[in-house]
């Protein structure tokens, strides 16, 4: 069975900076179908206006509104449109990234693929709201790109 994942706004970022050609981990995982990517609406819109902030394409010149634009297509075609994400995990401590949670959370991911730190403490965390997500969600595995890299070419040696 293809595990899904659920990749941070930043893993698209860094997916979208890349010099045309090379691919990280991450995005060479949802292209070629080792992994199914999970998206919906609200991390999509998130992606775009991160891409389209003038600071990020300030930094980063060749990304254009076409070239985002076109970045959002190919997401969506490798990508599993989930429509509509019920509102079951709240973080109160970052209410901003409930949407990826609860994508994880129904989209019964096996990844969520981040750097944020935060994030990324919240599996070892002893509070309430790691508890509740552990029990909401307790095959999720909270992880770094380059852990997940690495996962995932341990997972293609077994096969």
């Amino acid at each position: 069975m293809i595990p899904r994942a659920v990749y941070d706004t930043m893993v698209f970022y860094q997916w979208a900076v890349l010099p045309k050609g090379r691919l990280h981990g991450t995005a060479r995982a949802a292209i070629n179908g080792s992994v199914r990517l999970c998206l919906s609406s609200t991390l999509a819109a998130e992606i775009k206006d991160l891409l389209n902030r003038p600071a990020i394409q300030a930094r980063s010149r060749f990304l254009t509104p076409e070239l985002v634009n076109r970045f959002l297509e190919q997401i969506v075609q490798h990508a599993e449109w989930i429509a509509s994400v019920p509102n079951v995990f709240t973080w109160p401590e970052h209410p901003d990234d409930d949407h990826l949670f609860n994508l994880a959370i129904f989209a019964k991911a096996r990844y969520l693929v981040t750097w944020e730190k935060r994030i990324l403490g919240l599996s070892t965390s002893a509070t309430k709201s790691a508890d509740l997500l552990r029990k909401l969600a307790p095959r999720l595995t909270i992880i770094t790109p380059t852990q997940f890299a690495a996962e995932l070419r341990v997972a293609a040696d077994q096969r």
